[in-house]
């Protein structure tokens, strides 16, 4: 017979495995989001830190379709957003991306709570002229992923791709370009899109789905330091905020200000 108490009791540690930072972050996440935010700063100016945060009515026009031309101008925004230059990087929405089941927590030999989906939704790309970011078609038809994930991709242009960091020197780079979404005023949708659950294949339930190497914990108290260091103790656009990430980032914010 199944446990069901013990059944429940997996799927909340799967769930909170998926909501929990993908690497470790060196030196623990609260003092590495500190120094990371500290880094970006010197790099990139605090007049960044500072802009108005993004909030999904600023980049995500009325009527948004979902189509190639409606995507690509949404990619623009976050150029413009993010201090891209136009063209910088070459931009396709050709990438096939790997959807595959993950093991995670198992009970009796099964992935607890259905099919695990991780899955490759964009790339940067090193190239000879110009560098490229490739995405998946799908995300056109969800905008808030689309940006969380092509931010992302910029990021690593950002910080890859200008030379500020390298793969031998920073092994944290994937949540270090993850952060610098934060940093750059797209955190809100970072966190919204970090974590959610999809309709199962099968058509019997749901199946989760995380995106991102910070993940819903981390970037709730990665949005509570960029709060304080912008002076906001009690952040008016944290209502944009998805629920569970809202409620972390007044928990990190009530530490931060103790």
């Amino acid at each position: 017979m199944r446990n069901p108490i013990g059944m429940i009791r997996r799927s909340q540690q799967l769930r909170s495995q998926l909501k929990s930072p993908r690497e470790r972050l060196p030196g623990g996440s609260r003092r590495w989001i500190r120094t990371s935010m500290d880094w970006f700063i010197s790099e990139f100016g605090r007049d960044v830190l500072l802009r108005p945060i993004a909030l999904p009515v600023d980049l995500i026009p009325h009527g948004y379709d979902g189509s190639l031309a409606a995507a690509t101008e949404l990619c623009g925004r976050v150029d413009n957003r993010m201090d891209l230059r136009p063209g910088q990087c070459a931009l396709s929405f050709e990438l096939n991306g790997v959807r595959r089941p993950v093991g995670g927590l198992h009970g009796g030999g099964r992935p607890v709570g259905g099919l695990v989906v991780k899955e490759q939704s964009g790339r940067w790309i090193r190239g000879n002229g110009s560098n490229q970011i490739q995405l998946a078609p799908a995300l056109m038809a969800d905008p808030v992923a689309l940006i969380a994930i092509y931010a992302h991709e910029v990021g690593h242009e950002l910080l890859l791709g200008s030379g500020r960091i390298t793969l031998a020197r920073r092994p944290d780079h994937e949540p270090l370009t993850d952060l610098i979404t934060v940093f750059y005023g797209l955190g809100i949708f970072t966190a919204n899109a970090a974590y959610e659950r999809r309709p199962h294949p099968s058509g019997r339930g749901k199946q989760p789905l995380a995106r991102g190497y910070l993940r819903e914990t981390a970037l709730a108290e990665a949005l509570a330091h960029y709060a304080k260091l912008r002076g906001e103790r009690h952040p008016e656009w944290s209502r944009h905020l998805d629920p569970p990430v809202r409620r972390g980032l007044n928990n990190q914010l009530s530490i931060l200000h103790r």
